[in-house]
């Protein structure tokens, strides 16, 4: 087993391959990594070039999204643990937080650590589902100040933005879709739609389509009956309603449609990565901020495993190595001196980007979201 100055030196390793590679596109990047850590056994322990994962020693739980989202999870934190400590993370997907709460309604606890997606962070610590951090094995001087939202009870993540993505194809030039009002224009930007399956942020979507401005302190508290009137307007023209990232760059891949609501890093991804003939327009994002976090569940099978997987993902090497690998910002301020300009512009979280999007008032969704649910299937279904 690895002890925790070995494992320092293998973070400052993993600093000087992200440095290393500043310019370098994703595979690239991971391809010197893989070359890295074959000649350094301490950079392969954080990358997962190196198998020492012990039979015996227990194992953690977590659900995620699958697809690239996975893929990054297991290169900037999954493996990293492992390697540390000899013991497999153990990954459910898709993501469903109705199912993560089943598990505690029932005082079955499933799982280990979790990362609730935008205001499920929030519901599962109002809803108890969370245990206070071990802060003697959670290494509190490697993070930074704003890591800190939820005190003792979670660890920020990540940022992340729902983006209006168009067809380039479709729209080469300058005049192509530039908001949500654009994205409801079907007679002057014509072709097939995906929106996702869920009332948030779909009701903001639809209020800025009606000419409330992308500032949170004119779009909330939200008048959800203006916001439903506006989606009936877009409803008969919807022909995807996704409900995971995976769908959401297999829509684009495979341009099945022309404009769709998707995560910024998913859509870069296809982008980047696959050749999909898209282009991500921030204006009006719907900006998670900082709303994310991994915590540790209340009733865990393995909890003092839990703890030390949380002194991994708050880290600045491996909160980097995620944005490099999928887009999504770092919350660790430290992360940023190991990203390139090119990257952080991709982020949600870069100035420029940010600006022009909206940021999301969760605590007004926090004690609505289960009723408007309830309305927003309902509707759909109507």
């Amino acid at each position: 087993m690895w002890n925790d100055d070995e494992i320092e030196r293998g973070l400052h390793a993993l600093g000087a391959v992200l440095r290393e590679t500043r310019g370098l596109g994703r595979r690239a990047f991971l391809t010197r990594l893989g070359q890295a850590a074959a000649t350094a056994p301490l950079l392969g322990v954080l990358t997962g070039s190196v198998q020492r994962v012990d039979a015996d020693a227990p194992s953690i739980a977590t659900m995620g999204w699958g697809g690239a989202w996975k893929d990054a999870c297991q290169k900037a934190y999954f493996d990293p643990f492992t390697k540390k400590t000899g013991m497999a993370v153990k990954y459910v997907a898709p993501y469903e937080f109705a199912k993560v709460r089943a598990m505690q309604e029932a005082g079955r606890m499933e799982l280990d650590v979790l990362e609730p997606g935008s205001v499920d962070t929030p519901r599962a610590l109002k809803l108890g589902m969370a245990q206070k951090l071990d802060w003697s094995v959670i290494d509190k001087s490697a993070l930074t100040p704003n890591q800190f939202k939820y005190g003792d009870w979670g660890i920020s993540s990540i940022t992340l933005s729902t983006c209006l993505v168009y067809n380039k194809k479709k729209w080469p030039g300058d005049n192509h879709p530039k908001s949500w009002a654009d994205f409801w224009d079907v007679k002057k930007f014509p072709g097939p739609r995906a929106l996702q399956r869920r009332v948030y942020p779909n009701l903001e979507y639809a209020l800025m389509a009606d000419g409330i401005p992308a500032d949170p302190k004119k779009l909330y508290p939200i008048d959800v009956d203006r916001a439903f009137r506006s989606l009936d307007r877009i409803k008969p023209h919807i022909t995807v309603w996704h409900t995971t990232g995976s769908q959401q760059q297999q829509l684009i891949q495979d341009q099945e449609v022309d404009l769709i609501a998707m995560w910024n890093g998913r859509a870069t991804d296809s982008i980047t990565n696959n050749g999909a003939p898209y282009q991500i327009v921030w204006n009006q994002a719907a900006y998670n901020g900082e709303i994310e976090a991994w915590i540790v569940m209340k009733g865990a099978p393995n909890p003092k495993a839990a703890m030390k997987f949380m002194d991994v993902v708050g880290r600045a090497e491996p909160q980097a190595t995620f944005a490099r690998a999928l887009f999504y910002g770092p919350t660790n301020q430290k992360a940023y001196d190991f990203l390139e300009k090119k990257v952080a512009q991709e982020l949600p979280s870069y100035p420029p980007n940010a600006q022009v999007s909206l940021l999301m008032n969760y605590d007004w969704w926090l004690d609505r979201i289960d009723p408007l649910t309830v309305q927003f299937e309902k509707w759909l279904q109507s």
